[in-house]
């Protein structure tokens, strides 16, 4: 397979986060994330465009003639016999969709029960600020390192053309590895891969680059560094 083509990594990295991607294709995924940047990219873009869906969940209200209608349509596809009749195609294609509308509301509804009944106890891993100026992000993690919690604390300002991303820098020689695009504005939570999680247990500084609006092209900072911090003694391994 072609990875060199961003079309096929971003369509991978698409159903990686959708949750399409599944056992070894997924395994397969996210073990080309730590050895390929570009695809790493395109899945934290991907994981970026759809968190909010889940973190903004409200409930709706069905319609009164919503659940009677529903009713209707099954017992319609039941007989008398208990044996359900061959429906035409369109017939088909509604129950489908009825199926994966029901898949979406048992998705939001455990999405729901993880926020609600589940909190994330968040752990501080720096205070972002340029020199001489208020802090611009809080970054935090979970108890195991495998999600980041980025909050704008204040005006985050950068022409559309450009964008923030964080970095963590190892301990003595090696090169940094990136933990995404900051926000502009809001939080953003993120799920790290293994290599990040790993490089986040055994780095000393985090650091923030100005890069293009996709983030590095070349997997390391190419743009003026605005900010060092240090990471938190509660982050180390």
């Amino acid at each position: 397979m072609n990875y060199d083509r961003p079309d096929l990594l971003d369509r991978l990295a698409a159903d990686y986060a959708l949750g399409v991607l599944r056992y070894r294709a997924r395994a397969r995924f996210e073990r080309l994330c730590t050895n390929l940047v570009p695809a790493l990219n395109a899945r934290q873009r991907w994981e970026d465009r759809l968190l909010p869906l889940a973190l903004d969940l409200t409930a709706v209200s069905p319609a009164r003639t919503v659940w009677p209608a529903i009713q209707r349509r099954i017992d319609e596809l039941d007989g008398s016999t208990g044996e359900p009749r061959s429906a035409p195609a369109g017939r088909n294609a509604r129950r489908w969709w009825l199926a994966a509308a029901a898949s979406l509301v048992a998705a939001a509804l455990f999405m729901g029960r993880e926020t609600l009944w589940n909190p994330v106890a968040w752990q501080p891993v720096a205070i972002l600020a340029p020199a001489n100026a208020a802090p611009l992000w809080r970054v935090e993690r979970d108890a195991g390192s495998t999600q980041l919690n980025v909050r704008v604390l204040g005006t985050v300002t950068l022409p559309a053309a450009k964008s923030y991303e964080l970095w963590v820098l190892p301990r003595g020689a090696g090169n940094p590895v990136s933990l995404g695009l900051l926000p502009r504005q809001g939080s953003l939570k993120r799920t790290l891969t293994a290599a990040q999680r790993q490089f986040l247990l055994a780095g000393a500084q985090v650091a923030v680059s100005i890069e293009p609006s996709a983030g590095s092209p070349t997997g390391l900072p190419t743009g003026p560094v605005i900010i060092v911090a240090l990471i938190s003694r509660t982050t180390q391994g």
